[in-house]
This record gives C-alpha cells, structure tokens and sequence, in this order.
C-alpha cells in the first residue's frame, strides 16, 4: 500500500521539539522557507527566497541546518536533483520516496514499507552494507498529461 500527500503542514517548534533539535530562529526560518515555497529547492534557493523576506542567513548556516533536517529525518534531499523538501509524511515508517512531474515541478511523497523491505533484501543479498536508499520516479502528472 502507498501513501501520497503533496502540502506539508508545519509547526515549527513542535517539528523541532519532536525531532530533538535545539529550537533556534534560523532552524525556524529555514522551516519556514521550506513549507512556504513547498517544492524541492536547494540550499541557495532558500537563501534567495528568505533574502525577499528581508532575512538574511549565510549558505554555510544554511547547508549545516539541512543536514540536521535530514538527519531528522525532517527534510528529504531528492536524489536528482540534490535539492531538499519536508518531509510530508514524517509518522509513516518505512521508505520515503518521490514522484516528480518533469513538466510542472510537481512532486509527490510516497511510502512503502515493501519497498524498503525489497531494498534492504537487495542490499544484504549483494554483501552491501545498507546506509541509506532513497528513490524518484519521473515522469509526467496526471495534469499535464491530459
């Protein structure tokens, strides 16, 4: 069974108070930035967009909350694009993966646990020690195909 959601919901104290993170401004504007512009969007792209906003934060700050997130397990980096979204589904165990519209931007989260079962089956059965996996399907949406 699959699971897609599309609009991330956040608030960001209880996001990072859950997640065990020091609550500070720039994790929050950062989160801010993420659920506002709500598309995958790189490390530079958040800096422009809080830059608007009349808020500044250096990139390396940037990258370094990031990599927090995704520790967290907060923030999924997308694997082609290298670029980072929220994690729509953060009570959902198992492989989180994406769809992506090549055509509008759209991206779609997904989860499936048999996914990650036949993953980590691939993996063990190659010798290959498993640290993370993460998957993107491209294509596109329903919208534009039409």
């Amino acid at each position: 069974m699959h699971s897609f959601v599309s609009k991330p919901i956040v608030d960001t104290g209880e996001l990072l108070k859950k997640s065990k993170l020091k609550d500070t401004q720039p994790r929050r504007m950062v989160l801010e930035a993420l659920a506002k512009i709500n598309m995958p969007v790189s490390p530079y792209g958040i800096q422009k967009w809080l830059l608007k906003k009349n808020t500044e934060l250096n990139a390396v700050t940037i990258y370094r909350i990031l990599h927090a997130f995704n520790s967290a397990c907060i923030v999924h980096r997308h694997p082609c694009s290298g670029h980072f979204a929220l994690c729509t589904l953060p009570e959902q165990k198992g492989h989180h993966g994406f769809l992506h519209c090549h055509s509008c931007g759209l991206t779609e989260e997904f989860c499936s646990p048999a996914l990650c079962t036949l993953e980590h089956g691939i993996a063990k059965k190659a010798g290959f020690d498993l640290e993370n996996h993460m998957n993107e399907i491209s294509g596109l949406c329903k919208h534009c195909k039409s």
